[in-house]
C-alpha cells in the first residue's frame, strides 16, 4: 500500500526542485526576457555586500540584520516567483515581518551602493 502522506511530501518536493531546475535553465525560452532586470542578477560579484540574518527561519516574526555599516539599509523580499513581497528602508537592525506567509524568499539588502542576498525560511 502507498503512504498518501509521504507521497505528497514527495510531489511538493519534486514539484519545488523541478521549480528550481526551470528557473536555472531559463525555461520556458524566452527571448525577450533578460536577467539583468532581475534586482539581484549581479549579487556574485566581489563587492557584494555581506550581512547575516537571524533567526532563520524566523521566529515570532522578528529578523534580525547584522551588517559591517551602520548606514540605511534597503531591504526587499522575494518570493520564488520574483514577486516582490515586502519592502522597507530603515536604520534598525531589526524588521517585523508578520505581514509574510509561511514560504521560502530571497532576501535582499542594500546598503551604501552594494548588494546582497541571502535565502530566508518563514515556517
Amino acid at each position: 500500500m502507498y503512504n498518501f502522506v509521504e507521497l505528497k511530501s514527495q510531489m511538493k518536493q519534486i514539484f519545488f526542485l523541478s521549480l528550481c531546475l526551470s528557473f536555472a535553465i531559463g525555461f520556458p525560452y524566452n527571448p525577450s526576457y533578460q536577467i539583468e532586470k532581475l534586482p539581484f542578477s549581479n549579487i556574485n560579484e566581489p563587492d557584494s555586500l555581506k550581512f547575516t540574518l537571524f533567526p532563520n527561519p524566523v521566529k515570532n516574526k522578528i529578523l534580525f540584520i547584522e551588517s559591517s555599516s551602520e548606514a540605511l539599509k534597503e531591504i526587499e523580499i522575494y518570493d520564488v516567483l520574483g514577486e516582490v513581497k515586502f519592502t522597507s528602508n530603515t536604520y534598525e537592525n531589526r524588521i517585523l515581518l508578520d505581514e509574510l506567509k509561511t514560504g521560502i524568499y530571497i532576501f535582499v539588502l542594500q546598503q551604501e551602493g552594494k548588494k546582497g542576498l541571502k535565502r530566508l525560511v518563514i515556517p
